[in-house]
């Protein structure tokens, strides 16, 4: 299998759904529980405008420090539950059978993990920032012109930020592959980082493709009665486990000339 081919987002949600059905209760069952935590990160902030409506300060405050501990407790608990997921995805995929320690052993890749989640907000944030600052400048010195309605300023500002959008999106997903570079290769933080910036270099299209289409068919989740969105994210979640796993045996095999092993 050729890296392009490791990256066809078609195949990998393919291939990934094949090994849920291998355990589909301990796959289907942890990436679910995995983007239910996920999704509890920001629920408590939803409630601060109402706290704002209302005009109560010790209301908001209380919302906002109990937002940022469920936020952080989800956090925390979503990273200790990544790792024995996507170890176990790979044991399942590659022998068939989970890893001896289950879906909750992280077999010590906690804090590493939990290092390189958080350089990858940070790094996303510093390599967005540019974009995002030139997109306020683009407002600031076009303002007269925007407030006028005129079509060809309009036309114009849209067209910066898409571009300005696209330049981000290619420097932020060169760091999509960090989390499966600690977990799968062991690495550490700054090396998860270069590992995944390394095989994004000459492929951040395809990177942005398999996430676009990946991104797509977690939406399409929501023409199932809404809920089955967690099903399509549950498995484009694994989905980036597949690809990378294949990404890396491609890239080996091409360093030397073997033949890549596949996980089906």
């Amino acid at each position: 299998m050729t890296p392009n081919e490791a990256l066809n987002p078609l195949r990998s949600l393919k291939a990934t759904f094949e090994a849920m059905a291998l355990q589909p209760a301990l796959l289907w069952g942890g990436a679910l529980l995995l983007i239910f935590i996920d999704q509890i990160t920001g629920v408590g902030f939803q409630f601060t405008e109402p706290a704002l409506r209302a005009g109560g300060r010790e209301l908001l405050v209380i919302i906002i420090a109990g937002a940022c501990v469920v936020g952080l407790g989800s956090f925390l608990l979503s990273t200790w539950l990544v790792s024995g997921l996507f170890l176990n995805f790979r044991s399942v995929a590659w022998r068939g059978e989970p890893t001896e320690g289950g879906l909750f052993d992280h077999e010590g890749k906690f804090i590493p993990l939990l290092l390189t989640r958080m350089l990858v907000i940070i790094g996303s944030l510093i390599l967005a920032l540019p974009g995002a600052a030139l997109i306020a400048l683009l407002a600031f010195a076009g303002g007269d012109s925007l407030d006028s309605g005129s079509p060809l300023a309009i036309a114009g500002f849209v067209l910066a930020v898409i571009v300005i959008y696209m330049l981000i999106l290619l420097l932020v997903i060169g760091l999509a592959f960090a989390e499966s570079a600690v977990i799968y290769e062991e690495l550490r933080p700054t090396e998860a980082l270069k590992r995944s910036w390394s095989l994004a270099s000459g492929r951040r299209w395809r990177f942005l493709l398999f996430f676009f289409i990946n991104g797509l068919f977690a939406l399409s989740g929501i023409l199932l009665c809404c809920v089955g969105v967690f099903a399509t994210s549950a498995i484009t979640r694994l989905a980036t486990a597949e690809a990378f796993l294949q990404l890396t045996a491609a890239s080996r095999a091409s360093s030397d000339g073997s033949q890549p092993a596949q996980l089906d």
